[in-house]
């Protein structure tokens, strides 16, 4: 049949479908409503029976009841007490018992009657055209629902069972011989207690059985009835007995499904077979459109006294059962089975509807072997058409707030029936609030959602109807989030080693960047812009590195500017500082007026200048320098004095890398950037003076390559949090003691500085309490001929020193003049390599001497000396030059005139360490290069120990 002819059943068919219920016979004449409530506030078994006064049970109601009344029970979670109906209706105005709302909520519910004892549920006791629909009995006795001395009785959809307690042969629906024109149809029936399903005594006529089942065995028993219809019906047996027809019973048995229940246990002889008509029975019955089968152990028929174990033999032996099917072993809830639309459409019995009340369908895929209308299926239950609703589906499985997101009804469609006719309206998160629907014909449609979810998921459904109106059904399983659309974001770093640039290269950057969006809108630009005028470069994909090489050193803003289809932009800004790689050369002299060399050989007197030429010279190519690294030593001065070393070709600034008094010898570690053709000028201000100069190392712009062995010395300044390494004085970092003329001290440093990749590094280096005159020489490897410090017997001086780092992280101090105590702080490494232990390095980006504190008359403090035990904070990130993200300064640190011994500490964040950068004698004043870390507030802090002094700090540059 096609689904169109199905369309057309009656609406009766249609009421029974959708209410769950069936609705009894139909008469012609109305009598009076009465009601039944248990659960209403106001029953009364005394009173009216009325809507707003109802019964609280049903006796009452049937005692009251007369022809053409209808009574009204209402469907409750509570049960019903036991009922015995003897109303008397007439053929046209029968009394009508049917299920009403109650507070069940259940679609299929049905009024419940429970008898805990031996009562059955319902007994009819000499009742007459009643009908009842949509109740379900329970009893504790070997009967549930009787029948005594009644006629025209039908009891329609529900179930009838019988406890478990329950002992006794009495079927679970008993018919005595005094009762006829009784119709049992759509009902379940479970003999829990073991007896027959149904039983009726000799004497009983007219009696319907049709589209029933009994899932828990028990069969079906006639003895000595007249007239008894099995039609549709689905018996499940335990061991044998399905229908038992004795006694001159007479009758028809068609379109049975007749099978075992799989998990008992019968014997292997003797089992009764599961259609047995006696030989007083078999010429008043006829059996065909069956389906019967047995276990393996079991019959399928005895009749009049022979057993016949299949429908062949069956039909042979005595001419039934021409259509009947055995050993089928099938259900119906198989597809295209035997069982389907091979049933008898006439038989005596048989009704429109199955089980559950669902119509009569054709199923296309099964060829039509039945007779009548050819679309009946045997056994209780109809196939229907599979046509079903699957999940409903989405474009995408993420949804966003302003971004259309179309949806569409899934079908389960088997028969592959056309769907013309068919509408879709689909709802979009009523519990949000967004309240929208759309109806559609083509089973999907596109909805934008304009607010994101919060704390709970829209439930968004598709509701489909049949051409006829009627609906499938709700789609389930569409819970969704609403999200707000993802933003268009891009982030760049140019700063974790991970990406970083080696020293190799330097002036060079390296930024990570990544971009992220709605994949919706997809990104159609994403453009890096270096801050130094040049082209901005396009990154494609989510993530990546992107290098620039810069033409001079220094910080830059790096830009990323991001635009998707949409036209949505989005920017990141970050900063990067670059600079040359630091290369040591191994001290070298360049300078030294006493011997002619690098200048003429005389004293520099007063406002003199000597030209050093610093490219070419010492270790240091002749060009891609951009500064060099010079410990600058002042001896046989004859007045107090100053040396200012600058690049040539520039103005002097008025900062000063050397003080010193007459007749002494006085180191200081200087950086200077090579001025015009490769030279640093070094200007004397007061008397006459020798001045010395030793290169440590130079900057370098130029590349490295494979090829050269400079690449593996090219490196980049960490700055450490200072440390003391060595301080003979206590054994630190070796035994301890004074170091004894022409003695070499070796240091280990921490385990920062022992890493493959550290290959040099910055110490303050002091000498204190020395018996004799003398040098100090810091080195790795050979001892160079030069020296790094200079002192007298009994002077405390220190020095800035920038050495080679031998393996394992080991520099060497040497010792020339008397016994001496030696000590040195860690203030920096130089690196070349990430390799787990070493520090990565930051670009050095030299700067033209700038004073930014001079507290004798109040530049970068206020003006006054600084007192004992004091410190002083010092803003320097995001002035003269150095950017707001520095993490050192390189700084000339002079102190003026103490009023007693003392020594400055100079440092960054956290507690003062024990270190000293500067040591001073009263009424002395004395430079040193120091590495000095920033804070988190870009700011720098100066300790003085004893006395007090007049500071005065001269930026040489900064490390990014």
């Amino acid at each position: 049949m096609s689904r169109r002819r199905l369309l057309v059943r009656s609406a009766a068919v249609l009421s029974v479908l959708f209410g769950g219920l069936g609705t009894g016979v139909a008469h012609a004449t109305t009598g009076t409503a009465l009601y039944v409530d248990d659960a209403a506030a106001g029953c009364s078994d005394t009173g009216p029976g009325s809507q707003t006064e109802p019964f609280c049970q049903i006796q009452p109601a049937a005692d009251s009841a007369g022809p053409g009344d209808t009574v009204h029970v209402a469907r409750n979670t509570t049960r019903y007490a036991p009922v015995t109906i003897g109303s008397a209706g007439t053929p046209d105005a029968p009394v009508t018992f049917v299920a009403a709302p109650g507070d069940n909520p259940a679609a299929t519910a049905t009024v419940r009657v429970l008898a805990g004892t031996s009562t059955p549920a319902m007994t009819f006791s000499g009742a007459r055209y009643v009908d009842v629909s949509g109740f379900s009995l329970l009893s504790s006795g070997p009967s549930t629902l009787v029948f005594s001395l009644s006629q025209h009785i039908s009891y329609d959809t529900g179930s009838v069972s019988t406890a478990q307690a329950g002992t006794g042969t009495g079927g679970t629906i008993a018919v005595d011989g005094s009762s006829s024109g009784i119709a049992l149809t759509r009902l379940q029936i479970a003999p829990e207690s073991g007896g027959p399903a149904f039983a009726s005594a000799a004497g009983a006529q007219d009696i319907t059985l049709a589209d029933d089942t009994t899932p828990l065995g028990g069969g079906i028993s006639a003895t000595g009835t007249t007239g008894i219809h099995l039609a549709g019906d689905t018996i499940v047996t335990t061991c044998g007995n399905g229908i038992s027809l004795t006694d001159g019973t007479s009758g028809s048995v068609e379109n049975t499904v007749v099978r075992p229940d799989t998990t008992a246990s019968c014997p292997d002889t003797g089992t009764p077979a599961e259609i047995t008509v006696d030989a007083a029975s078999a010429p008043q019955v006829t059996a065909d459109y069956n389906a019967v089968n047995p276990l393996s152990t079991g019959t399928d028929y005895d009749w009049a006294g022979t057993a016949y174990g299949t429908s062949q033999a069956f039909l042979t032996g005595t001419g039934q059962g021409a259509h009947d099917l055995d050993q089928t072993d099938v259900t119906l809830s198989t597809q295209n089975t035997p069982l389907i639309d091979s049933a008898d459409a006439d038989a005596p019995g048989e009704l429109a509807t199955d089980l559950h009340g669902a119509q009569r369908v054709d199923d296309p895929l099964v060829a039509d072997t039945g007779t009548g209308a050819g679309d009946y299926d045997r056994g209780a239950t109809e196939v229907q058409d599979p046509l079903s609703l699957g999940i409903a589906g989405r474009s995408s499985a993420d949804v966003y707030v302003g971004v259309p997101v179309t949806f569409t009804a899934g079908f389960v469609n088997p028969w592959s029936d056309t769907l013309d006719g068919y509408r879709y309206t689909f709802g979009f998160g009523f519990g949000f609030g967004d309240g929208t629907t759309a109806t559609s014909t083509t089973g999907s449609v596109a909805h934008t959602y304009t607010q994101p979810t919060t704390s709970t998921e829209i439930y968004a459904t598709v509701t489909v109807y049949r051409p006829d109106g009627t609906t499938m059904g709700t789609e389930v399983s569409l819970y969704l989030a609403v999200r707000p659309l993802p933003a268009l974001t891009g982030s760049l770093n140019c700063r974790s080693a991970s990406f970083q640039i080696a020293p190799s290269l330097p002036d060079t950057a390296g930024c990570a960047f990544t971009a992220a969006g709605f994949s919706g809108y997809p990104i159609t630009s994403d453009l890096i812009s270096f801050g130094d005028g040049s082209k901005a470069v396009s990154a494609t994909g989510s993530k990546g590195v992107v290098r620039h090489t810069y033409a001079a050193a220094g910080t830059y803003t790096v830009t990323q500017r991001l635009t998707d289809s949409d036209g949505r932009t989005a920017t990141d800004t970050t900063l990067t500082t670059v600079g040359p790689s630091y290369v040591a050369t191994g001290p070298s002299r360049v300078l030294d007026t006493r011997k002619g060399t690098g200048a003429a050989k005389r004293q520099v007197g007063p406002g003199g200048v000597v030209r050093l030429k610093v490219l070419g010279v010492g270790g240091v190519p002749a060009s891609g320098v951009t500064a060099v690294t010079l410990n600058v030593t002042d001896t046989g001065a004859t007045a107090s004095s100053y040396v200012t070393v600058y690049p040539d070709g520039t103005r002097r600034p008025t900062a000063s890398d050397l003080d010193f008094t007459a007749g002494r010898t006085n180191p200081n570690l200087v950086t200077v950037r090579v001025g015009a053709g490769g030279y640093v000028d070094l200007y004397n201000a007061h008397g006459h003076v020798d001045l010395i100069a030793d290169v440590q190392g130079y900057f370098t712009t130029r590349a490295g390559s494979s090829s050269s062995s400079s690449d593996n010395r090219m490196s980049n300044l960490a700055p450490v949090t200072p440390t003391r390494v060595l301080d003979t004085r206590y054994g630190t970092g070796a035994a301890k003691g004074k170091v004894a003329s022409g003695s070499t001290t070796t240091v280990t440093l921490p385990k920062e500085g022992r890493g493959s990749g550290t290959v040099g590094a910055v110490l303050d280096v002091t000498v204190t309490g020395g018996t004799g005159s003398g040098v100090v020489t810091v080195y790795c490897g050979s001892r160079p001929s030069t020296s790094n410090l200079n002192y007298r017997a009994g002077q405390t001086v220190s020095n800035l020193v920038v050495t080679k780092v031998c393996t394992g992280g080991k520099i060497r101090l040497y010792n020339s003049g008397g016994h001496v105590h030696l000590i040195a702080d860690l203030q920096g490494l130089y690196t070349n390599a990430v390799d787990g232990t070493s520090p990565w390095g930051s670009p050095f980006v030299p700067a033209d001497p700038t004073r930014f504190l001079d507290t004798r008359n109040g530049t970068g403090a206020p003006a006054g000396r600084l007192g004992a035990n004091r410190t002083l904070t010092v803003k320097v990130a995001g002035t003269h030059g150095v950017p707001a993200d520095a993490t050192a300064v390189l700084v000339n640190l002079t102190g003026v005139a103490p009023t007693t011994a003392t020594h400055l500490t100079a440092y960054g964040a956290g507690t003062l360490p024990n270190v000293y950068d500067d040591n001073l004698s009263a009424g002395k004043t004395r430079p040193v290069l120091a590495v000095i870390p920033l804070d988190a507030n870009g700011s720098l802090h100066l300790h003085n120990a004893s006395g007090s002094l007049d500071i005065v700090a001269d930026l040489e540059g900064y490390i990014g």
